[in-house]
């Protein structure tokens, strides 16, 4: 009887076909099983390779999945998808130069390959080579108009280019595809913070909590948007949330250090940062963290030393070299920090990086008969502070062009002869040269000793004004302003206010007590009402108003604001109330201000030591 004879395998290619079948079903083991056993009978099957590193690549085995992928490169090195999906695997595992050279040969052979476009924007996102991610998931999504996340990745690059604008037009555009997604509404909520909307963007951070309680990234998403809120407190409760569910969160540690700063409790702040650098040595951002918080101790030379580290390990970090140029200036070390400063253009919170088609003036070459245009940029307080400048370009020959915010307009209506004042968003038709306002200490190589003071102050408020605040005002008795607290939206706003009834006891019956705050808080509206003191908040129209006023003071005392440097550039005694880890602008250990000759100033003890003002 002859011998019984072993069925006959299958064709290799029946069982190709079924592999994929289950791949395409998302059965992933039963798909790698098939694929392997491809392998075994023909170890150079390209389909078999490459699929089955995707199998393997989606099953988590990165590494297994991406070396399958090379070895049917290898049979097929132009295979766009495969080539593809290496680059894919390679970001999976963080090799995002390596998966840069896949989809860059990818995209070489079949410009319309979307995904690659997509994959390869992502990768130089990471990368922080910003530029050509947005080039890349531009053409992504030209491609491939319904892709949400190239969409939403595009809104990443858009966002780390402070292009803020731009960011939430693309974050709106992933949402609209996708509009329950967290991660995109966590997105939203960081990018309208940068825009200082931090009431939509906590409603934005709402939506996603409402989707994902317990994502950390959603947490400390609506943490930011509670911070630019001005309500640190609530922001550390839904950290320290995120902290039960993973203590060895390095988000959730780092935003915790920043939130007890922000709470006035620095020490402990540093025993946060010092943790999370445990953990994550090679992490910049924990470094700049940890900086943050003993720059706020005062122990600046140490800061300098973290910041310096974090740009070792980064050394484009932006949030690093600005706060390292923060360092420098309080310490006094004007001829480091102004040149340091400049690293504020890469940020979103300045007006720096204008554009204009005539060169920046840095102070090395004569303005004399040029036409110098300064613009304004960041806070009111800023421009009065710097506008002395305007003076200095003047004095030099120059014929100067000052842009102000139009809040600031009619106060500086009749600032000097030789300085033509426009509006925020106006620029002469023609100019010789241009500058930031806040770059004239840099280019006039503005040294401690040579800060131009202007022993009578700079500015001046309208004559009309003044007339008709003297007639408002109670006659023989000293007058005195006062400011407690600034803006709400302040980064450091719960560091320099103080509760108005800690003020009360100051007030004697014999002075005129003048509010010039133009915003009063709900919190402090009782103690204001019981306290004596005049409110005219409903008549401070804009900073011309307060400047009128002002004037018919004997003294102003303040908290670090706008008004403060106002007063001062009036030429106003004035009395300064600082936080312990002061502004750059007032200095370390001084009670004076070599910025403003009759302003005398005093910082609260140090927040460990348990006294206050």
């Amino acid at each position: 009887m002859p011998p019984k004879m072993k069925p006959s395998p299958r064709p290799v290619r029946q069982q190709l076909a079924e592999a994929i079948a289950l791949l395409q079903q998302g059965q992933i083991a039963a798909a790698e099983a098939g694929f392997r056993a491809i392998i075994g009978r023909d170890p150079r099957n390209f389909d078999a390779l490459h699929l089955g590193g995707v199998a393997a690549a989606q099953s988590g085995r990165l590494e297994e999945g991406a070396n399958l992928i090379r070895r049917a490169l290898a049979i097929n090195p132009r295979h766009v998808d495969a080539l593809g999906n290496l680059g894919f695997a390679l970001i999976r595992q963080g090799l995002h130069e390596e998966a840069l050279t896949s989809l860059d040969r990818a995209v070489a052979i079949d410009p319309k390959a979307a995904n690659s476009h997509h994959n390869r924007g992502f990768a130089l996102l990471k990368l922080k080579r910003l530029d050509q991610a947005v080039a890349a998931l531009d053409r992504a999504v030209q491609l491939q108009p319904d892709n949400a996340e190239a969409r939403n990745d595009r809104a990443c690059a858009l966002m780390d280019k402070y292009k803020l604008e731009d960011a939430l037009a693309a974050c709106e555009a992933a949402l609209r595809l996708r509009p329950d997604w967290p991660s995109y509404l966590v997105n939203m909520a960081l990018i309208l913070c940068g825009l200082q909307r931090p009431a939509e963007a906590l409603a934005a951070a709402d939506a996603a909590l409402r989707i994902k309680p317990e994502d950390a990234s959603v947490i400390l998403g609506r943490s930011q948007a509670l911070f630019a809120l001005g309500r640190p407190a609530e922001g550390l409760a839904i950290i320290d949330r995120l902290l039960e569910i993973n203590p060895g969160s390095i988000q959730g540690l780092l935003w915790r250090s920043y939130a007890l700063v922000q709470l006035g409790e620095p020490d402990a702040a540093l025993v946060v940062a010092k943790t999370a650098l445990h953990l994550a040595p090679q992490d910049a951002a924990i470094h700049r963290g940890y900086g943050f918080s003993l720059g706020n101790l005062n122990r600046l030379e140490e800061a300098l030393v973290a910041y310096d580290e974090a740009l070792k390990l980064v050394p484009d970090d932006k949030e690093a070299l600005w706060s390292r140029a923060l360092a420098l200036l309080v310490l006094g070390r004007f001829e480091e920090g102004w040149l340091a400063y400049e690293y504020r253009n890469l940020r979103h919170k300045t007006l720096a990086a204008r554009k204009y088609p005539k060169p920046l003036w840095w102070g090395k070459d004569p303005i004399e008969n040029q036409h110098l245009f300064i613009y304004w940029e960041q806070g009111f307080g800023d421009t009065i502070q710097f506008a002395r400048y305007a003076l200095l370009a003047a004095a030099a020959g120059a014929q100067v062009t000052l842009s102000v915010q139009d809040p600031l307009r009619r106060l500086f209506k009749d600032f000097d002869p030789a300085v033509t004042v426009i509006g925020q968003n106006e620029a002469p038709a023609e100019f010789d040269l241009h500058c930031p306002l806040m770059s004239l200490p840099l280019a006039f190589s503005t040294r401690l000793e040579t800060i131009p003071a202007f022993e009578n102050g700079y500015l001046r408020a309208p004559a009309e004004d003044i007339a008709r605040w003297d007639q408002r005002l109670p006659a023989g008795r000293r007058r005195i302003g006062l400011v407690w607290s600034g803006s709400q939206t302040h980064a450091n706003d719960t560091n320099r206010l103080l509760a108005l009834t800690k003020l009360l006891p100051l007030f004697t019956p014999g002075d005129v007590w003048v509010s010039l705050q133009k915003e009063v808080r709900d919190a402090d509206r009782a103690a204001l009402e019981g306290s004596g003191i005049l409110d005219v908040s409903a008549e401070l129209g804009d900073f011309a108003d307060t400047a009128a006023l002002i004037t018919n003071l004997d003294l102003v005392i303040s908290v670090d604001t706008s008004v403060a440097h106002l007063a001062g550039a009036l030429g106003k005694p004035t009395w300064v109330m600082l936080p312990f880890a002061p502004d750059f602008r007032w200095l370390l250990d001084r009670e004076d201000s070599p910025w403003y000759p009759k302003c005398a100033c005093s910082a609260k003890a140090a927040p460990a030591i348990g006294v206050g003002w």
